[in-house]
């Protein structure tokens, strides 16, 4: 599903270039799940966000479904974003002074999931166990996330 060929990140400030990665080969199919380890500063968000279309890169080949990117234009990553892949950021990144509810509406129209289950959501005072949830998982992103998914899991019967 995505490969990489001699992929290599660069960054250009004030005449000095930085790597932020260099000849990365990688080939990752569906379902397949893989740890991405490294010493701080070694690369590893850079190369997530180059693998999710949030980042270019300089060098080498990406192939996605064995179609080569470097041709693609934002609409392209962002179909691909919004069918493979699902981040999930070292910080909350969350709107201030938004309902959760609100932000999971505009995640689920990205995901094309109908209005019913967000009503639901609603009347099942989601946005409130989320939003207790949340005040008390301080960085716990994991946790956030499978209650998140347990919740839609729930509602669409997937």
């Amino acid at each position: 599903m995505l490969e990489l060929k001699d992929v290599s990140k660069f960054y250009y400030n004030k005449g000095m270039i930085t790597s932020g990665f260099t000849k990365v080969n990688l080939e990752l199919k569906i379902g397949e799940f893989v740890a991405i380890t490294g010493e701080s500063g070694s690369g590893k968000s850079t190369l997530l966000n180059v693998i999710s279309g949030l980042d270019s890169y300089e060098e080498g080949e990406m192939y996605i479904n064995g179609n080569e990117t470097s041709h693609y234009t934002e609409k392209n990553f962002e179909d691909y974003r919004r069918k493979y892949i699902a981040n999930i950021f070292q910080s909350f990144n969350l709107v201030n002074n938004t309902k959760i509810i609100n932000l999971l509406v505009i995640s689920m129209l990205f995901k094309e999931l109908d209005s019913p289950f967000l009503n639901e959501l609603e009347q099942d005072g989601f946005e409130k166990i989320l939003s207790t949830f949340i005040k008390n998982a301080s960085s716990d992103h994991n946790s956030i996330e499978r209650l998140v998914v347990h919740a839609i899991k729930k509602y669409t019967g997937e």
